[in-house]
């Protein structure tokens, strides 16, 4: 709950100290989907991504950047600088006031992507003469009046819904035809092409608007890759690479990337490795572990793929002259989930607790990649930037490289401010984020929030023996307290030692929730239990 971004800088503290280019930058924002925080090579992990390895090595890391736990509410943050429930989506609604359990609980926090009262990134860009298009997942809303075309892209080619298998495009659950939704520039797709695989023919299309944009003009573009979401099916070709690196087993593997993290300096050397969660027994480990080890070979391969594909973008960036002034920004829309065992999954999270759907930091936490020649100094890359950013950034970050502002209102209806900053200054090292910035989640019950380096967090209930955290019975977790510059990995909870810290932030997150519109998961459930 990953994306390619390119940025400019607009403030004066630091316009001296960045290059300005002589026209406004295009932007591409790729996002992946259930990729966990140390896949990449270049945040400590064994899978094959040459290109995103260059382009942090030549561009900025954060170490600490934070997404919304689950693809909705992340996407809806990203289109919108908001937080989830702010913009409509504080749970996976796809169907808006049509459903409903949501339609009973009458919150506008959980009746589906707002059409008033936000402005989405392709919206403001556009308005400030951007062109704009798309590939790949929406997932906002299935009804047309929330298709991407509705809500400020020019051009696209859209999954619209969640998932779908990789190489027919037919609904991931069904596994048979008919196609799932897809929508080619507000036209419904009832025919995919013969050799469609999804990170290719997303690729495809985005090559195929950046090569038919007017060069006159700057572009925003947004890729949307389904890797490594599920179902997990990958060329075979690319699976093949994988077929010896996975045999030492995840305890080896996880241990591996701990070490590389340390190296890299993603993560400090009194870091400690969390315990596996609850869910990993003995006997867990040995269940269906070939059958495990396969899947994780297949994900690697699908990131592998990601990899690729990005270096076709790259390759025609560059021969368009247009590589040095684009700004890509690389992300994950949440930690990996469960689908390969919750061993697995806790693998691809390293150093972290837990995965998708969780708020520790395994179910947060996301590579951020920006690269930008000519907006990122040279003295800058390579640089693994340790302040805290959060996709509700983005979306300012953008505004910000483009020298473009968010309207105050968008046809004919008042919009809220934006909740993030731009991460222009941290990027070029003429600022910082605020140390003490307050950020909160809350996704399915699971909360948290964070204020300089101290986390407080609670899950709703017990994961089960497929490390399911979605609970619907009563609520069990207990508030957690962890100094998240010695403890990344939330091994050793204070709160028992440090009740006045457990209050004043436990007060931080309620005056939050009650301001988006968050709905106590209590009630939720309740309702669902209602015939």
């Amino acid at each position: 709950m990953a994306p390619i971004l390119i940025l400019f800088a607009v403030l004066s503290s630091f316009a001296d100290a960045a290059p300005r280019p002589e026209q406004r930058p295009n932007i591409l924002l790729v996002m992946v989907d259930d990729m966990g925080y140390s896949d990449l090579g270049c945040y400590g992990g064994e899978i094959r991504t040459p290109t995103l390895d260059s382009l942090a090595e030549n561009g900025v890391r954060l170490a600490r950047f934070y997404n919304c736990a689950q693809c909705c509410p992340t996407r809806a943050s990203l289109m919108t600088g908001l937080y989830p429930h702010q913009a409509g989506v504080g749970d996976m609604n796809e169907q808006g006031a049509a459903n409903e359990l949501w339609r009973r609980i009458g919150s506008p926090a959980y009746l589906g992507f707002k059409k008033q009262g936000v402005v989405t990134l392709p919206e403001a860009l556009r308005e400030a003469g951007y062109q704009t298009f798309m590939a790949g997942k929406w997932h906002l809303g299935q009804d047309e009046s929330c298709w991407p075309g509705q809500r400020g892209f020019d051009r696209h080619f859209a999954l619209i819904g969640g998932a779908c298998e990789q190489f027919t495009g037919y609904r991931s659950w069904q596994k048979k035809g008919p196609i799932t939704k897809f929508v080619h520039n507000g036209k419904q797709v009832d025919k995919l092409p013969p050799d469609f695989y999804t990170t290719d023919t997303f690729t495809d299309h985005t090559l195929r608007f950046i090569e038919d944009s007017d060069t006159a003009r700057p572009w925003f573009g947004y890729l949307a890759f389904t890797a490594p979401h599920w179902p997990l099916q990958a060329h075979e070709s690319d699976v093949a690479k994988y077929a010896e690196t996975y045999r030492a087993g995840p305890d080896a593997i996880r241990q591996r990337r701990f070490e590389r993290l340390k190296q890299l300096g993603l993560v400090p050397e009194s870091a400690k490795l969390p315990q596996l969660d609850a869910t990993v027994t003995e006997e867990a480990k040995q269940a269906k572990k070939e059958r495990n080890e396969q899947w994780m070979r297949n994900y690697a391969a699908m990131i592998d793929r990601v990899d690729q594909n990005l270096a076709r973008i790259v390759e025609t960036l560059r021969k368009r002259g247009q590589f040095n002034n684009t700004l890509i920004l690389f992300l994950s829309d949440n930690g990996s989930d469960t689908v390969r065992g919750p061993l697995w999954g806790q693998v691809s999270n390293t150093p972290f607790r837990r995965f998708k759907v969780s708020v520790n930091d395994g179910g947060i936490a996301s590579p951020l990649i920006a690269h930008w020649p000519k907006g990122i100094s040279s003295r800058q890359r390579g640089r693994i930037v340790a302040d805290v950013g959060h996709v509700i950034d983005i979306h300012a970050t953008c505004l910000d490289a483009a020298r473009a502002q968010q309207p105050t209102s968008f046809r004919g209806h008042n919009v809220l401010q934006l909740e993030g900053q731009s991460l222009l200054p941290a990027f070029h090292g003429t600022g910082a984020i605020p140390s003490e910035r307050v950020l909160c989640w809350e996704r399915m019950g699971n909360e948290a929030v964070r204020q300089g380096k101290w986390k407080l967090v609670r899950g709703y209930g017990s994961a089960t023996v497929d490390g399911n955290i979605t609970s619907t019975g009563p609520r069990n977790g207990e508030w957690e307290l962890y100094d998240t510059t010695t403890d990344p990995g939330e091994t050793t909870n204070l709160a028992a030692q440090l009740p006045d810290q457990v209050k004043s932030m436990t007060r931080l997150f309620e005056t939050w929730a009650t301001r988006v519109g968050v709905v106590p998961r209590e009630k939720i459930v309740k309702q669902m239990q209602t015939k």
